[in-house]
Parts: C-alpha cells; structure tokens; sequence
C-alpha cells in the first residue's frame, strides 16, 4: 500500500532541513501534541547522513484494529522511528525512514524530498510503503494501516506548522 503526500512550508527548504536535524524541533512539536513518552536514540551526523532515531510508547486503540489482526497486536508498543537524511548542505535535500510498530508483522518505508519552490517557501515530498508480510489479510492490515500514517502524518504536519508559527513570533 502506498501513501504519498505533498507538504508546503513558509520557510526556506534550508530552513526546514535545519529543524528537521534539531532533537529541540522534535521535543516541540511532541509537546505540541501531548506526546510525553519517546527517547532520542540519535539526533547527530554519521558516516550514512544525518540520522533522527526515535523510540517512542505509543498507545494503540484496539477498537481501530480489525478483530482479524488484533493478535499481532498490544495495547502499548513502541513505535522506532528512522530518519537519514543523505545530504543537508543546500536543497534540494532528501531523506529515508523506516517505522516499526513494536512486532507487528509490517513494515514502514518512506522518502522525502524537500524542495526550494520561491524564496522563503518549499515543499515536502512524501512517499510511503506499507506492506505486511501476513499471508490472506496482509493488504487488508496494509490498508487499515495506510489510512492511520496518513492520520499521524497530517497530525505531524499540522504540529510541525504550530511550532514553526511559534518560533516566528519569536
């Protein structure tokens, strides 16, 4: 199952590159969104890039799991998140992430591409695939899935505009 999503931000693609390597741009936008519960495993440049590797416990609705696929699932789980971003010197920049979702038998895969669109303005490119390796209800549990990142990715979005408002305020 595949999510692509497009992004537009009022700052430069620099600009956004530079928060999106900050651990402080993460604390506020997690704050923002009522998240308390995460620990930075990495937030530093390394041979590969610029990795953000994030653990956090997330709280997992069992209502929203179809009753099919609630035994690959626990009420809390962490949830790893990923990020390498390959160059941050000047735009265009572009990044890979995976997210796993405690043992669940999915897996999360994405690429960004943040683009320069006019002074003081870029765009993010999303790419996502979803794909789960149970035989039968896999694309069912893919789709189920597909639909939640595209909810957590607005909700991201919509905090990350929130803090970036905030910081221009000053």
């Amino acid at each position: 199952m595949r999510v692509t999503q497009q992004r537009h931000f009022n700052l430069s693609a620099a600009k956004l590159m530079e928060r999106l390597t900050q651990q402080e741009f993460y604390e506020s936008r997690f704050a923002v969104q009522g998240v308390e519960s995460y620990q930075f495993e990495q937030c530093a440049a390394q041979a590969e890039g610029f990795v953000v590797h994030i653990v956090r416990t997330i709280e997992v609705d069992m209502n929203r799991i179809p009753s099919f696929a609630r035994r690959f699932v626990n009420s809390t789980m962490p949830l790893v998140t990923r990020f390498v971003w390959q160059n941050h010197a000047e735009a265009p920049f572009f990044g890979a992430y995976t997210v796993k979702i405690g043992n669940a038998p999915v897996s999360i895969e994405g690429k960004v591409q943040i683009t320069e669109v006019a002074e003081h303005q870029c765009q993010q490119l999303i790419d996502i695939e979803i794909n789960s390796a149970i035989p039968v209800m896999g694309k069912k549990i893919a789709r189920a899935l597909a639909e939640r990142v595209e909810e957590v990715i607005e909700k991201d979005y919509q905090a990350t505009l929130q803090v970036l408002a905030a910081e221009a305020k000053g």
